[in-house]
């Protein structure tokens, strides 16, 4: 019997399928087709990626070297900030470009404006408010509260030399922090603790006293409450430093107020936007108010280093005098230095004139006194021992006490004319800067009420004779303290206690710079303070602010006048 094979053989024909090989390259090609695409769309996003990645560090870069700019200005000296516009509020601070491309073929550089910056700070209103005893109000309506400059670091208090303040005025620190804006005492109490200072116990005036931090306890209060409230008060619920309010930010403000108020302690999530209202006030935030860093470069206006008038080396110090002063200045600043105010009145006789000009000094006479301001000079009497070039009857040297004739005297339409001069030019101070002394140039009542010697009376006639414009010095009115003797603010006893404590210079600055370039491209926003008490100037308490949003818009950034 013969069997099939089990398998077609080679003669078989199969079944004809016309169109499948058509079929498998229409679907290879699909695949492939959907492959490219794929990797098209991949490759795009990835390209999108790059370019915002690369936008988000030029806008960096842009803030960054907005930053530096500041530094830089912060290193010239008191006339050249001046010549340059000033630094409150500066129109050549906005929209200042940071690109420039080269044209190959000319060789010539052109600037593209593309990537901008701008340097902002706080307004005026924000203290101004303060002086008369205002606070802002709580608005989601207010406009962007900034100004194209930058911020007076040494018009706030030093936290440093508040506390070094305390140990000569035990409870000073204390009852200034209490004059700031929406101050409590368990607030107050609870940083003054985590800064080593305790309140006294049994003292019927709430006075504090320094102590170690490590000793430091905390009395009662809630340690997590009272930092939450420590920030708000320090930003003054301006979280994203934008200087003003925005509807998120007024909601966890308006729960913290109510918190501090002994109000219903809602969660923030279930504040409604219509629950804040303008009636709702608000203090300005403590660091309009407060700084850890603040000085001035011991320099005159045009940042030459001023005349110690204690230096050691008397022929020295002349030559140094006579270089900027009259010579009878120089003299009589080296006969005070050999014999010292006069502590009585000088023998006289009718024979004899009260007073003498200032012979040419003695070199070889040592110091026997110290400066203690520059203020001693005012209305000094100096008495020394002038030979007479007549012998006397018996042959001998006659020699009699004279009192010296003071170029710098007391009466105040003299010192109106010289003493701006004397202050720019002259110090008691042998460091390289100063840290720490208020500007009253610039400072708010509110500041200038807490320096010794100050109080809000005479604070606020300061701030009156300072928005008056007012000021004869023969130099700039506000380049030294010597303003303060104009209409009578203050008489030169007073300026003599209270300048060991101010100025009317700065060097330590804070500012926020904005990166930008347009609505759709990234921004960057940093604050830092620039302390240029040394040059070159240090960049310090750099931070970010754009992770929370723009902050500002770009006809704000672009506008001329805020």
């Amino acid at each position: 019997m013969k069997h099939k094979p089990a398998y077609p053989s080679s003669n078989t024909q199969l079944p004809n399928r016309p169109g499948m090989a058509l079929l498998v390259v229409v679907v290879l090609t699909m695949l492939i087709a959907l492959g490219a695409y794929r990797f098209s769309f991949y490759m795009e996003s990835q390209y999108r990626l790059t370019r915002l990645q690369e936008e988000q560090v030029q806008a960096k870069l842009a803030s960054l070297s907005g930053i530096e700019l500041a530094a830089s200005i912060a290193e010239l000296s008191t006339a050249e900030r001046a010549s340059m516009g000033g630094l409150y509020d500066n129109p050549a601070l906005r929209q200042v470009a940071v690109e420039a491309t080269t044209d190959v073929a000319s060789g010539s550089e052109q600037t593209n404006t593309s990537w901008r910056f701008g340097l902002v700070s706080p307004v005026a209103s924000d203290i101004g408010e303060t002086k008369t005893g205002s606070s802002r109000a709580l608005s989601t309506s207010e406009p962007s509260n900034f100004r194209f400059g930058f911020e007076n670091e040494s018009a706030k208090l030093h936290m440093p030399t508040l506390l070094e303040w305390e140990r000569k005025l035990p409870g000073h620190a204390r009852a200034s922090l209490l004059a700031l804006p929406g101050a409590t005492e368990q607030l107050v109490d609870s940083w003054l603790q985590g800064l080593g200072v305790a309140k006294q116990r049994g003292g019927a005036t709430g006075g504090s006293s320094l102590m170690d931090r490590l000793e430091a306890t905390r009395e009662n209060g809630d340690t997590e409450s009272d930092a939450d409230q420590l920030k708000s008060m320090w930003y003054g619920g301006d979280l994203n430093q934008n200087y003003r309010l925005d509807p998120l930010e007024a909601r966890l403000s308006e729960q913290l107020f109510n918190q501090q108020q002994g109000g219903p302690r809602s969660s923030a999530k279930t504040l409604s936007a219509t629950s804040v209202t303008t009636s709702t006030a608000l203090p300005p935030a403590w660091q309009r108010f407060v700084t850890w860093h603040s000085g001035a470069r011991n320099q005159t206006r045009n940042g030459q280093p001023r005349i110690n008038l204690n230096e050691a080396n008397l022929q020295s110090l002349h030559q140094k005098m006579i270089s900027v002063w009259p010579t009878d200045w120089a003299n009589f600043v080296i006969a005070m230095r050999q014999h010292g105010p006069a502590t009585s009145a000088p023998v006289t006789n009718a024979a004899t004139p009260e007073t003498t000009e200032t012979p040419s000094p003695d070199f070889s006479k040592p110091a026997s006194y110290t400066f203690q301001s520059p203020l001693d000079l005012v209305g000094a009497v100096v008495q020394m021992a002038v030979t007479n070039p007549q012998p006397s009857a018996g042959g001998k040297t006659n020699v009699t006490p004279k009192r010296l004739r003071n170029p710098f005297s007391s009466d105040l339409s003299e010192v109106r004319n010289y003493l701006g001069r004397v202050l720019d030019a002259s110090t008691t101070d042998p460091s390289p800067f100063t840290t720490g002394r208020v500007d009253v140039s610039e400072a708010s009542a509110v500041v200038l009420s807490c320096v010794p010697g100050i109080d809000p009376a005479l604070a606020q006639r300061i701030d009156q004779q300072r928005a008056s414009n007012s000021g004869t010095s023969s130099t700039d009115p506000r380049d030294t303290i010597a303003w303060l003797l104009d209409g009578g603010t203050v008489d030169l006893a007073k300026l003599k206690t209270i300048e060991p404590y101010i100025t009317s210079r700065n060097d330590v600055y804070s500012v926020q710079s904005v990166g930008y370039r347009d609505n759709l491209s990234p921004v960057y926003r940093c604050t830092a303070t620039i302390d240029a008490r040394q040059i070159p100037a240090q960049i310090r308490n750099h931070q970010i602010w754009h992770p929370w949003d723009r902050g500002f818009t770009m006809d704000q950034l672009n506008s001329s006048s805020q």
